[in-house]
């Protein structure tokens, strides 16, 4: 796998380099540059490099531009920013610039095989498995807002012209049909009940056509069905619906069970949704703890503040600190927007397109779509932006 080192020269670029090449898995090849040429360096060479990894140290804002522009590249290499201080700002700053992931000086060889380990097997996955994007949303706490989330956000893609379907996988609560203000009359309980292969005609009718264009595949209108749902069926139904829509988001629930790791094993995105209180951020460190004991490299679990209060006591920065992660998104605290959605059955983008909740899931919809995707799709998107900016 090639890589680049960008930094400037000297004993830190020295020692990265040293520990890059003494890794016995995945095997590297390493060309070097400096912030000032590397842009160019990149889009010469015969290969681009998979992955990119840029010392932020002295000119810290000479790496982060480098980061940004680097990000804007379409297709472009994972990009990993090197650290000299464990900084939770400076940590912020290089992930909204377009770093993927944060490693620090002096580079932990471990860790570097681990970062390293997850891009190459993610790019094989990438090259043999066609179809549209998956997106896990889940938590360890009721009441954070995982429903909401993963149906916004649907609503968010489908407003900006993608084909998106959400699976309801909260089997006994079954929120999005209700979220949606939907009543379906299938669920995927046909789906379970097959004696024979799954295809897309069987698939296709027990989905339910949202308003917005949006399909729901529901949970069951039984609790007690939920239990015949096995991750098998999962498997199967992810495999499928992801050849036909271009984004499918599954709501996971505020649990952990064989359906949803099965989710997982087949997303590239997994966002923990967590609010300010202390029970979400000491339910969210005991996620870690147990998503790091599932060994899915390929996957990187993404921490969503929901309903963000900045005058709340528990900050965001303190948040970070209890789980040494950072924040990849924050969607602000509307419950007057929340409850006339509820009580009028509209959705946000029809009620509120303008809202700053609107805003902010546009926003989260913009980081989980590729460049060249979103790049046709600028001027709606910003015009969207504006529009918000213009009403608040």
């Amino acid at each position: 796998m090639k890589v680049m080192l960008v930094g400037e020269p000297g004993e830190q670029r020295t020692q990265l380099k040293t520990v890059l090449a003494a890794l016995v898995e995945p095997e590297l090849e390493i060309i070097e540059g400096e912030t000032a040429t590397a842009a160019n360096l990149s889009e010469n060479v015969a290969a681009p490099p998979a992955a990119t990894l840029v010392i932020v140290n002295g000119n810290e804002e000479a790496a982060l531009s480098f980061l940004q522009s680097q990000a804007l590249h379409s297709p472009r290499p994972s990009l990993l920013a090197v650290l000299t201080a464990r900084s939770a700002g400076l940590m912020k700053r290089a992930l909204r610039a377009g770093a993927d992931e944060i490693l620090f000086m002096p580079l932990d060889p471990g860790e570097a095989t681990c970062a390293l380990l997850k891009i190459s097997e993610a790019r094989w996955r990438t090259e043999r498995r066609e179809g549209g994007v998956v997106i896990s949303v889940t938590s360890l706490i009721g009441g954070v807002g995982v429903t909401s989330l993963a149906g916004n956000l649907a609503l968010a893609l489908a407003s900006l012209h993608q084909r998106v379907a959400l699976v309801d996988l909260d089997l006994q609560t079954g929120g999005l049909a209700v979220f949606l203000n939907l009543d379906p009359e299938v669920t995927i309980m046909p789906l379970v009940r097959l004696d024979r292969k799954l295809d897309s005609i069987q698939l296709e009718s027990a989905l339910t056509k949202h308003q917005s264009g949006v399909y729901l595949l529901a949970a069951p209108k039984r609790i007690e069905e939920g239990e015949l749902v096995s991750d098998i069926t999962v498997g199967t139904v992810l495999d499928l619906i992801r050849q036909l829509f271009d984004y499918v988001i599954v709501d996971c629930g505020d649990h952990v069970d064989e359906n949803g790791v099965a989710a997982w094993e087949r997303s590239e995105h997994l966002f923990y949704v967590l609010n300010q209180t202390i029970a979400a951020a000491r339910s969210a460190w005991r996620f870690i703890d147990l998503f790091e004991r599932l060994d899915l490299t390929t996957l990187e679990p993404r921490f969503i503040l929901n309903r963000y209060n900045p005058s709340h006591p528990l900050t965001e920065k303190a948040i970070e600190a209890t789980l040494a992660r950072p924040i990849y998104a924050k969607i602000p605290t509307d419950d007057r927007t929340f409850e006339s959605i509820e009580m009028k059955a509209q959705d946000l983008f029809q009620l509120a397109p303008s809202s700053p909740v609107a805003r902010a899931m546009l926003e989260l919809a913009a980081l989980v779509m590729p460049r060249a995707d979103l790049a046709p799709l600028q001027e709606t998107f910003m015009s969207r932006l504006k529009s918000a900016f213009a009403t608040h």
